[in-house]
C-alpha cells in the first residue's frame, strides 16, 4: 500500500534540529503476523489511533505505510527527546489496539487475549543524511 503523509506534521526549524531532531524508524507486527490490514476499514481505525496517540503525546508521525504482506507498519516517528523510546511505543501500540478493538469487536474473536501487536517492536533512529532513504523505503 502506498505511504500516506501527514498533513498535520510540522517540519523542525533550524534551531530545533540540534536540539529536537529524535526520528525513528518503527516497525509494527500484528500478532502472529495475521494479515490484518488487508481490511481497509481496519486499516483506517489503525491510522488514525496511530496520529491521534502520536498527537495526544507530543509526538509526529512523519510516514507512514503499510506492508505489502497486510501484517506490518512502518513509520518515521518524531519522539520528545523526554521520552524513550520504548514508552512512545508502547503507547502507539497500547492505544491502537484499544482502538481497533473497541469500533470492531469481531477481532477479538482471532485475538482472544486482546493483543493486536507482537511484543516487540523494530526501531532505529534516522539522522537527516538517512531520512530521504527512509522515506523512500516505507513509500513502495
Amino acid at each position: 500500500m502506498n505511504g500516506i503523509a501527514n498533513a498535520k506534521y510540522k517540519e523542525p526549524s533550524a534551531n530545533d534540529v540540534g536540539h529536537q531532531y529524535n526520528f525513528q524508524h518503527l516497525v509494527l507486527v500484528t500478532k502472529y503476523r495475521y494479515k490484518m490490514f488487508k481490511n481497509s476499514k481496519t486499516v483506517e481505525i489503525i491510522r488514525d489511533a496511530l496520529y491521534d496517540a502520536a498527537e495526544r503525546h507530543g509526538m509526529a508521525i512523519k510516514e507512514m505505510s503499510f506492508g505489502d504482506d497486510y501484517a506490518h507498519v512502518h513509520m518515521e516517528v518524531s519522539i520528545p527527546n523526554t521520552m524513550s523510546v520504548s514508552y512512545a511505543v508502547q503507547l502507539l501500540k497500547g492505544y491502537s489496539s484499544y482502538k481497533v478493538f473497541k469500533e470492531m469487536p469481531r477481532h477479538i474473536l482471532r485475538y482472544f487475549q486482546g493483543h493486536f501487536w507482537t511484543a516487540g517492536y523494530s526501531n532505529g533512529s534516522v539522522g537527516p543524511r538517512d531520512e530521504n532513504t527512509l522515506q523512500n523505503h516505507i513509500r513502495r
